[in-house]
């Protein structure tokens, strides 16, 4: 994604970074145990979009 502004980029690491580790962690943790259930569910919906036009 190059659309984000300069400016923006700079306040969100600022945002970040003044989060204490654990706060990083947790959120990072979080963040990836959704997007493992994002991807769990897309695979479900293609082997049942396969098996129905098949």
């Amino acid at each position: 994604m190059t659309d984000t502004p300069t400016h923006i980029k700079q306040l969100q690491l600022k945002i970040w970074l003044s989060k204490s580790p654990m706060e990083r962690l947790k959120q990072m943790m979080e963040d990836n145990t959704a997007l493992n259930a994002f991807w769990t569910a897309t695979k479900e919906q293609k082997k049942k979009a396969l098996s129905t036009n098949q």
